[in-house]
């Protein structure tokens, strides 16, 4: 075999972007700890031929995904003119939005303007005048929404953190993602002072503090070393925002895994130094890995977490997409289709058996690999395929894995031939534009199944999928922001995990939420399960105010025994909307028992009262493995 096509196959498998993130590595210990080593420092060589490391795993590049939740509020669905009775309280503030009519009025119990009503004991009536499909969100402040409150059907959003009392403070917000423009007003305080007590850049152990961070914000200093990309920034003034009182600790990695896991390892050192709490938010993962608790960077989460250290992972944006096939117990060669735009990576990992796997064109050429072998060649056209089958018995799991790397497109066929034992294979697709055509599984609303990535697959995270929680006026009637309010967001990627669990553990707003602009002082809607993950870490912060000590399970207890269920999510649990809508009617002062979730108590919430830019989804930067495997062909250097 060609020693450069043998390097090329490591760094791809291995999912290698440049020489310098090379530079560190992720180890398996025999006594189960996982831990990142500089190769400057100990070389590759002597770190596989140490008696204590079981194995050895480059990083994997992970990406960011892609509004605000904080009062009490429900949807309202209607098609034509109608009149809606709701139940007020004294004391209790209503704001109410609406689209697909102009045309709302109001009278009886409450007094001011639909987007601020003073409200006293009564009914207030509400007057919908319109031709065609209309939405109200009604947000509540200082009284949670009831649906028996309504005279008509009503569907949770938000998540009642309004009207907890609590407001995170002494708690720390742990921010993984692109870094922070720390001068935008949303991380300043009443004071001038700022929310972020550290800034850390693990890749060039580059740390700020809160001082130092300060002084930039007094010099002008708001881009370079902040966040250029913006999304760390949207992601931590949601967070911020639902926790008003909770310090930031951000971390801007390089989405590299093993960059993510020093990341993680700083903000336990400082959480321990500090002696307070943390909720970690992870609004990124990825799809190239086993799907079961497993991975190495699951494995790094489960071994820093502990009491008072919590870590909350979006479940992805893959949702819509087919980029999950399951094959059970196969006793024959069976076929899996692919629609290929662009090249792509397949991820496959079974149990029971072993398999040959091969690649065909239209033209039914082939290239194949049997078990325990590589295979590189090309199809019709000079398509580059490269087939990596020599992992039976993975040492994460003990599961086998293949991979098949292709820079085809058009129609292929994976064909899978069992050559022992009846296999059973989950396959991933790495990229979000290329599709399976068969054996995907449906979840009868309109998304598939399997879909959540890592590390939202990992027992010791509360993982959080997206609901469709405000509308855009920029798109209008027709936009899925309108037709599903209150739905589980199309795009939000669904359960279960590889090895059966339920996932995601809870939803909450995510299409769309709204958040800090980067670069500048305004506010800008933008969706995705990375805009409900610190909706939720913002919630976990309210809970770690009065319980500095729970674990992750004692957290997830509390949102499951107070999530709610309506007409949209169906019996609960499932593999949608988890346990339900995440929301907090109270907050125990130790950690309560949990239970089974979807109580039909509370209320929702579609917004807090910022000024704000309409923004649609933004396309950001993804940092897959795809984009830099085409590059692997230019690099020279052994890595044994």
């Amino acid at each position: 075999m060609n020693t450069k096509y043998l390097i090329l196959l490591f760094l791809l498998f291995l999912g290698f972007s440049s020489a310098q993130d090379n530079r560190y590595v992720k180890v398996l210990y025999k006594d189960g700890r996982v831990g990142v080593v500089d190769t400057k420092k100990v070389p590759l060589k002597s770190l596989k031929a140490r008696s204590d490391v079981v194995y050895v795993e480059k990083p994997i590049k992970l990406k960011p995904l892609d509004d605000i939740a904080y009062s009490s509020s429900v949807a309202l669905w209607g098609s034509s003119n109608q009149s809606i009775s709701v139940r007020t309280y004294n004391g209790q503030r209503l704001s109410i939005l609406h689209l697909g009519t102009d045309n709302v009025r109001f009278s009886g119990s409450c007094s001011g303007s639909l987007e601020n009503l003073t409200c006293s004991e009564g009914t207030l009536n509400l007057s919908v005048f319109s031709a065609t499909d209309w939405r109200l969100i009604v947000q509540s402040f200082g009284r949670n929404l009831q649906r028996s409150d309504f005279s008509i059907p009503s569907y949770y959003i938000g998540t009642g953190a309004a009207n907890t009392g609590k407001t995170g403070r002494n708690v720390i917000i742990g921010v993984i993602d692109s870094g922070i423009d720390w001068c935008h007003p949303a991380f300043i305080k009443p004071d001038g002072s700022s929310k972020i007590l550290y800034f850390y850049e693990p890749s060039t152990s580059t740390e700020y503090t809160k001082t130092q961070i300060e002084q930039f914000i007094n010099q002008g200093r708001c881009d370079g070393d902040g966040d250029d990309d913006g999304h760390g920034t949207h992601v931590a003034g949601i967070a911020s925002y639902i926790a008003k009182d909770a310090d930031l600790i951000v971390v801007r990695t390089n989405f590299d895994d093993a960059d993510i896991i020093l990341g993680l390892e700083y903000l336990k050192e400082k959480k321990d130094a500090l002696n307070r709490p943390m909720v970690v938010n992870m609004s990124l993962g990825g799809h190239i890995g086993p799907h079961d608790g497993t991975s190495m960077l699951e494995r790094a989460i489960a071994q820093y977490s502990g009491r008072g250290f919590v870590v909350v992972v979006a479940a992805g944006n893959e949702g819509h997409r087919k980029i999950h096939a399951k094959l059970n117990s196969i006793s024959s060669t069976t076929s899996v289709g692919i629609n290929s735009f662009e090249r792509d990576l397949i991820d496959g990992w079974y149990k029971n058996g072993t398999l040959k796997v091969e690649l065909c064109d239209a033209s039914n050429n082939c290239i194949s690999a049997d078990p325990e072998s590589y295979t590189i060649g090309n199809l019709s056209g000079g398509c580059l395929v490269e087939i990596y089958n020599t992992t039976t018995s993975s040492p994460l799991n003990g599961d086998g894995n293949f991979k098949v790397y292709f820079e085809c497109t058009g129609s292929l066929t994976l064909k899978l031939t069992p050559v022992s034992g009846t296999p059973s294979v989950d396959l991933y697709l790495a990229s979000e534009t290329n599709e399976f055509t068969n054996f995907f599984l449906e979840d009868g609303l309109g998304g598939y199944l399997g879909t959540v990535g890592m590390p939202g697959t990992s027992p010791h995270v509360i993982t959080v999928g997206a609901l469709t929680s405000r509308f855009s006026t920029d798109t209008g009637t027709t936009d899925r922001s309108f037709t599903d309010l209150g739905k589980i967001a199309y795009f939000s990627s669904r359960g279960p995990t590889r090895d059966g669990r339920i996932k995601p553990d809870v939803v909450a707003p995510g299409y769309f939420v709204l958040g800090p602009l980067a670069g500048t002082t305004r506010y800008i809607l933008y969706p995705g399960t990375s805009m409900a993950t610190p909706v939720v870490a913002g919630l976990v912060a309210l809970i770690l105010e009065d319980n500095p000590n729970l674990t992750v399970d004692e957290v997830r207890n509390i949102l499951i025994s107070q999530a709610l269920s309506d007409d949209f999510t169906g019996a609960l649990p499932n593999n949608i909307y988890g346990y339900g809508k995440a929301f907090l009617a109270s907050i125990p002062s130790s950690g309560g028992d949990g239970g089974s979730g979807g109580s039909d108590v509370g209320g929702g919430g579609g917004g807090g009262g910022c000024s704000m830019a309409q923004g649609s989804f933004s396309t950001l930067p993804v940092l897959v493995l795809i984009a830099f495997l085409w590059l692997r062909r230019f690099v020279r250097r052994s890595l044994n």
